[in-house]
């Protein structure tokens, strides 16, 4: 499987890093340049929709912005130019032993999917399986849905829907990805996790959070924030009680809609 590690051409000692761990563990990849937050070139402002931003109540954190044109990229030349399927990771990434076995796993698998996190996502959503793989990792959905961009497997035809979905980037790219109910995407997260952020494994600060945050002033920008994650949090619910029920049925779909928490595996 095509491997594609996005990382700025400043982080020296990331870029060796993450090399190689992937050749360590026997694996080709490309490393793409990303965009850099701090200064953003004006070519791509016109991707950029600060309007739409602004009416949702959201902030813009450039350094996520950048990362999403980065990425933008990266999909963009697989639609046109193949493969059928790619996993995309950040240079801030660690990995699992199993990272290639269930790479593999993925390209094999009969089970239809347009989108896959190979991270652990937030830790208090709970994860409710749906699919086993050969390496026995499971596929599924955490509630009510997955966060973060660290890796990701995604196929050719999710990534030009996604794409068509998307067309200006007013957001970052790990709430992008994971609104499924947006872009119409068969999206599963993977259990356990295959890629584990730095930041989470030793305290490595992220790169994004050098860049500027662009937040609105006018008096009704908390209004329009609230309202926008108002109904975030509705369509979100309401598409996991869909994706719950057609996996597992009226009833027990309508369990794993409304089980406490502490009761997920």
């Amino acid at each position: 499987m095509k491997i594609v590690v996005i990382s700025l051409t400043r982080a020296v000692e990331r870029r060796q890093r993450i090399s190689a761990d992937l050749e360590r563990l026997g694996l080709d990849f490309e490393l793409r340049d990303a965009i850099d937050g701090r200064n953003i070139p004006p070519e791509y402002e016109a991707l950029i929709d600060r309007a739409g931003s602004r009416r949702d109540g959201r902030v813009m954190r450039m350094g996520s912005i950048a990362n999403w044109l980065t990425q933008r990229q990266v999909l963009s030349d697989m639609v046109e130019n193949g493969p059928e399927m790619m996993t995309v990771l950040e240079d801030d990434a660690d990995f699992a032993p199993e990272f290639p076995a269930v790479l593999d796993a993925l390209e094999r698998t009969g089970t239809p999917f347009g989108i896959v996190f190979l991270h652990r996502g937030p830790r208090r959503r709970p994860f409710v399986p749906h699919v086993a793989l050969e390496t026995g990792h499971r596929l599924g959905w955490v509630r009510w849905s997955h966060f973060g961009s660290q890796g990701y497997t995604i196929t050719r035809q999710a990534a030009r829907r996604f794409l068509e979905a998307n067309p200006l980037v007013r957001t970052g790219i790990d709430r992008a990805l994971a609104r499924y109910w947006h872009h119409g995407q068969t999206t599963y997260c993977l259990r356990p996790a295959v890629v584990l952020h730095r930041r989470e494994t030793e305290g490595t600060p992220s790169l994004i959070r050098e860049a500027p945050v662009v937040e609105w002033s006018d008096p009704l920008w908390r209004l329009r924030r609230g309202w926008f994650y108002g109904k975030e949090g509705v369509r979100k619910r309401v598409a996991f009680a869909g994706l719950a029920i057609r996996a597992f049925g009226p009833v027990k779909g309508a369990i794993q809609v409304l089980r406490p928490p502490g009761s997920f595996r």
